[in-house]
Parts: structure tokens; sequence; C-alpha cells
């Protein structure tokens, strides 16, 4: 008799248990699709006004700012600043925009590193970290730029949209942020309109869609990865409307792309239909006009035509030690478009000095020591050819000797080392440590 009562009580608190996490997920998908129709209030980052002291960036000038970005390094390290609230020195020339954008340029490379990052850390705000702030409506703000645009993470950036989104089903995008700027003509000629495009890297569920390599049903030969597609095509839909609400025109538009890891194999994408549509009736600025530097960004596409010389004008930064731009593996027949500049790697003859001076600047950056170990970084630089070798096609992966070769292989990589060779914090510092005669160009 006993054990029957425990067994009712026990049904009973099961079944409130099941009750309450069905009310707080309905709860949590009503919140979400209330938001979605605008009948619930969310956060929106205010357009940047300068503090006492400070000036906006003149246009067609040079300046250097101070820019307040998010590290995951400060954030696991520093109880005290949940957000990971730091700063660099981002330096911007409007000059550089007057160049061929075919031509790698190191510190507009670096400047898109930092904003990469900044573009990264607007989720905290919108997510309602303690201590952030809206970093891209600040460092945008400084460096001149307006009409600055970043409500895509108003419902994509809070935990509790995190899981609405799953239950929606709307995982397959990135948020992003627009800004613009009047460039001024130079001997005459007609003043420039240039359009920052700024996508953030993976984020909450949006990790789900790092694995949509193939539509269903379909084969990935020759196609886009399917995951980063999906949400490229939003932001190129919202650019062609921003790029309209402010005016401009394709004929003297350029426009400046960039992004870390997801976020860079989106703005690979995007920037590849930019070139694309230029001379066309689609075009929102000449290929000459479209400047693209990705960081850490995994393979984007199967497209065979991906190294053709139209794109030149993309630049796709990768970390020998980062595994993340060897996904989805090149054995399985995908890449990115446009150019891979590689940063130095532990073969390299003066790699010691090279890496000292990154962990300098890391040190400046965030306070901390680059939680990277130096013996791990060989495991670290052999993973693409492990990762061919061990899953040789995209149809093995699938097998379930696919699966257990790909989970011994990154089992043996030390977590720490993995996730910091990733960081943005380490890209920044290595951008800013060494110069163009460092990279490898392939």
């Amino acid at each position: 008799m006993a054990r029957e009562r425990v067994r009712s009580v026990l049904r009973i608190m099961a079944t409130t248990c099941l009750c309450l996490v069905l009310v707080s997920f309905f709860s949590v998908q009503m919140r979400y699709n209330a938001a979605l129709v605008g009948l619930l209030p969310v956060p929106q980052a205010n357009a940047y006004e300068p503090g006492e002291g400070e000036q906006r960036m003149a246009p067609g000038s040079r300046a250097t700012v101070l820019a307040s970005y998010c590290s995951e390094v400060v954030a696991s390290s520093d109880p005290q600043n949940p957000s990971g609230l730091t700063s660099t020195a981002l330096t911007f020339d409007d000059s550089w925009f007057a160049h061929d954008s075919r031509t790698y340029n190191h510190e507009l490379a670096t400047a898109c590193a930092v904003l990469s990052a900044i573009v990264n850390s607007e989720s905290q705000f919108y997510g309602s970290v303690a201590g952030s702030v809206p970093y891209a409506e600040k460092t945008l703000g400084a460096l001149g730029f307006e009409n600055i645009r970043t409500e895509s993470f108003a419902l994509r950036s809070h935990v509790l949209d995190q899981i609405g989104a799953l239950f929606a089903g709307s995982h397959d995008v990135a948020a992003y942020a627009f800004a613009s700027k009047t460039l001024p003509g130079q001997n005459g000629s007609p003043d420039q309109t240039l359009i920052f495009v700024g996508v953030r890297g993976s984020y909450g569920i949006e990790w789900l869609s790092n694995f949509k390599m193939v539509g269903e049903g379909e084969s990935a030969e020759g196609r886009d990865h399917q995951g980063f597609k999906m949400a490229e095509a939003e932001v190129m839909e919202s650019l062609q409307g921003y790029a309209k609400e402010i005016g401009a025109d394709p004929e003297h538009t350029k426009i400046l792309v960039s992004g870390h890891s997801r976020g860079g194999a989106v703005a690979n994408l995007l920037a590849a239909d930019l070139d694309n549509a230029s001379g066309t009736e689609r075009a929102l600025a000449p290929a000459q006009g479209v400047f693209a530097y990705t960081f850490a960004s995994p393979s984007s596409t199967q497209c065979a035509d991906r190294d053709n010389a139209l794109y030149g004008n993309i630049f796709n930064v990768a970390n020998a030690s980062d595994i993340v731009p060897t996904l989805p593996s090149l054995s399985w027949g995908f890449g990115r478009y446009g150019t891979t500049v590689s940063l130095p790697d532990v073969t390299c003859a003066d790699f010691s000095p090279l890496y000292e001076g990154m962990q300098q600047a890391f040190r400046t950056n965030t306070g901390f020591d680059n939680p990277c170990a130096t013996a791990d970084l060989e495991k670290l630089d052999e993973f693409g050819a492990e990762v061919a070798e061990a899953i040789p096609s995209l149809d093995s992966l699938m097998s379930p000797i696919g699966v257990v070769n790909a989970v011994q292989t990154v089992s043996q990589l030390d977590l720490a080392s993995t996730l910091s060779s990733h960081y943005p914090d380490t890209y920044i510092a290595w951008m800013q440590s060494i110069d163009s005669d460092d990279l490898t160009f392939s």
C-alpha cells in the first residue's frame, strides 16, 4: 500500500514537472512570436553620441579609435567582467577604398578583424549581459559611419529567443550590422557611398545550421553550403533594402564585407553574390568596389569556379592551428570563394619570434596570456590532413565508421588550445603583430 502511494506521488510529480516544462516552452514560444510581430518590445541599440572630448572621424580622413569588444578569454578569466568587455586600437582610413579591392590591404584586413569581433559582441548587448555596451554603434559611430542598423540581433541574442527559434525552426539565420558613410570624391570625381556589412559568427541555436551542408535529397556537388546560404540570402535581401533606403547609387557605391567563423562563411557567400551581380540590374556596387575580408571561415561552397578571378577581391584569413577553416573538408569538395590568406604556422623558420609577438599583442588587448599551448600547435596544424584521411568523402562521414573516425580525430585535440586558436582575440593579435610579408596566399 505504501509503495502504491509512493508511486502515485512520483507519477503526480513527474506529470507536474512535464506540464511545467511544456508550459515553459509554450510561454517562450509565445514570447518569441509576440516579439516577432511587434507585440512585445525588444531592446534596441541607440545611435552613438560622442562623449565629452570625443570626435567623430572626419570624412575622407584617417583615425585611430579605442574599440570596445567582448573577449571570450576575458569573460572566462575575470568573474568581475561577465561580458568580457575589453578594447583595442582600431585604425581606419577612408583612402583605402580608392584603391583596387583585388589587392590585399593588411591595414584594412586588421581593421576588419577587430570589426568582426565588435559585430560578434553586439549579441551581448541585445542579450542583456551585465556590463555590455552597444559595441557596433559605439565604434562605427566613432569611425564616422551613420545609418547604423543592428535590429537583426534583437530576436537572435537572448537565450529565450534561441529556444523560441529552435521550436519555430528558424535557426538558419545570422545576425548582421549595416552602416554607411560618404567618401568625398577626388579630383572632381563624384562622392562615393561606403556600406559596411558585418556578419555575426555562430551563436546559440544557429550552430545546428553549420551542419546543414546540403539540402534534403540534394547533392552537395557544385552547391553552396546550405545552412550558410540560407543565412546569406536573408542578409542579401536586407542589404538590398538598406542600400535603397539610404539612396546608394550602385555606380558610386563601395561595400566592405566582413565576419568571423560562421559570419565569415556567410560574408564569403555574400561577397561572391555581390561580385556575380556586378554589371547587372541587380548590382549594388561594381565588383572592384566590393572589399571582403573574412576570418576563421569554414568552407562555404562546392562551386568548382570558386577560384575564378572574379572573386579576387575576397580574402579569407585562416590560422593554421584553427580547425574550423579546414571544415567541411577540402576532400569532400568544399572550399571558399576567393583567396586563402594563411597566418604563420609552426613550420615557419621564424615562427617563434612571430608567435611571441602575437602573444604580446594578445596580452595587451586582453590582459591575459593566450590559452593555446605551443606544444598543441603541430597537432592542430595536422587536423585537416587527418580528417581527409579518416573521412575521405562526405558519404563516408554519414556512415557509422565515419562517425567513429570523426569522434576519434576530434577527441585527440586539447579543448582549450582548439578554442583559443579560433578566438577573434587570437586573430586580432596575429593581424596586429605581423605584416603582409608574413602571410601565405593561396
